[in-house]
């Protein structure tokens, strides 16, 4: 187990989603409050379920897009836990492989919407309540397509949410760390999900993608899930501002 999570308070951003659900139920089984929030309060009702103990977590509906609604989710999270020691912003959305000159204007809002305004909004609502605190762990989850561009694989505008991303990590981690607040990245590669699920049923395209990977296999939420908590512990209390990259190797090799 990791150090130092048992009593924290942790807001968990797509917490009703197949990653989300996994890292909200690992910091619950680090002794974290966990709050999760999503869209879906059928989904976050079961994540909330999985992780066990009631009294501990807290869910809200919420579209993190929206100024309002994310101080109402915040505000209902001091009202339960006094406090917000932790963020995990994990909610994030992707668009089908398209040439970037056939994207429209609101298939391109719609990810820098989630991925990036998302992100901005839910860090702001926190900071002012970790700096009274006197610190606080963030961790954003990014992508390897916000360091690298894969050929055949047109994602040019997700690719640059997410490595804005990555370069608003550095910026809290330098700004706010004079205020005992760790800001780090993850970035993941191809994660087990519904979406890629019907390929790993599919015998021959299995392989085809497990050879891609250095490691042989694809990630799953568990690989995540146990990177935020190595980033959220005392293990890494010396850690802010990195880019933790969780590819099975996959980087190394191109």
């Amino acid at each position: 187990m990791a150090g130092g999570l048992k009593g924290k308070v942790a807001v968990v951003t797509g917490a009703g989603g197949g990653v989300g659900s996994v890292i909200t139920k690992r910091l619950a089984f680090e002794g974290c409050k966990v709050v999760l929030i999503g869209r879906n309060m059928d989904r976050l009702a079961k994540a909330a379920a999985d992780a066990g103990d009631k009294k501990n977590t807290l869910t809200v509906v919420a579209n993190i897009t929206k100024e309002a609604e994310v101080l109402s989710a915040i505000e209902q999270t001091i009202s339960s836990f006094d406090g917000v020691d932790i963020l995990v912003n994990n909610a994030g959305t992707i668009n089908d492989p398209v040439a970037f000159h056939e994207m429209t204007d609101d298939k391109w809002n719609e990810l820098v919407d989630t991925n990036l305004v998302g992100t901005f909004q839910m860090t702001k609502a926190v900071i002012p309540i970790m700096m009274k605190q006197k610190g606080g762990n963030i961790v954003n989850i990014s992508s390897v397509l916000g360091i690298r561009s894969i050929p055949n694989v047109p994602l040019a505008v997700y690719g640059t949410t997410k490595a804005g991303v990555i370069m608003f990590t550095k910026s809290i981690a330098v700004e706010y760390g004079p205020h005992g607040i760790r800001s780090n990245c993850i970035c993941p590669s191809t994660i087990r999900s519904s979406l890629i699920e019907p390929y790993l049923q599919d015998e021959n395209a299995k392989k085809l993608l497990e050879a891609t990977f250095p490691l042989r296999r694809v990630g799953e939420p568990d690989d995540i899930a146990g990177a935020v908590s190595y980033l959220c512990s005392d293990d890494a209390k010396w850690v802010t501002g990195t880019v933790l990259v969780v590819d099975g190797g996959v980087t190394a090799k191109q």
